[in-house]
């Protein structure tokens, strides 16, 4: 077969089916005849059952729940021992640090350096330095999305970022 009889039948074809379609869409309705019986059939009728509303006010929640996990505090229940040691230790004097004023900006991550470019006011000083730099005797150990952790004179505290 060449081409223009393969087209010929297709056409063809083509014009059966959507001469089916057409008849389906606007033909002569198919006739349904009603076997339904007109007389009326009695139900017994039931009323809904009624139910009172619950009322009830809503209050405001203040706090945040997404930090209870940094606000909880874990409470060691410890059984005291009878024997007592005679061994006394000398409880360690904690000395006041004086940490400086710290802010915590956020970072900068750039492709080329492996550290973060930290952004934080010391003392009303703004700095730009780099992870594990040492500004003023404060060492910027790690910067977080949402904190930073610092170091001065062997103790560590991680400061909250400032959302301005």
């Amino acid at each position: 077969m060449n081409k223009k009889h393969l087209n010929i039948i297709l056409l063809g074809l083509l014009l059966v089916i959507w001469g089916a379609v057409l008849y389906k869409y606007f033909g002569k309705p198919s006739v349904i005849e009603n076997t339904i019986n007109n007389t009326p059939k009695h139900f017994a009728y039931s009323p809904k059952a009624t139910f009172s509303k619950d009322t009830f006010m809503l209050q405001l929640i203040n706090t945040n729940p997404f930090k209870t996990a940094k606000k909880s505090k874990k409470t060691n229940s410890k059984s005291k021992k009878a024997h007592q040691s005679s061994v006394k230790v000398k409880p360690k004097t904690k000395t006041n640090l004086k940490w400086p004023k710290i802010k915590y900006h956020g970072f900068v991550k750039s492709n080329n350096q492996n550290t973060r470019l930290i952004l934080l006011t010391l003392d009303n000083t703004l700095y730009r330095k780099r992870e594990k730099e040492i500004i003023n005797g404060i060492t910027l150990i790690k910067a977080h999305n949402d904190s930073l952790q610092v170091s001065y004179q062997n103790n560590t505290k991680y400061i909250t970022k400032i959302h301005d």
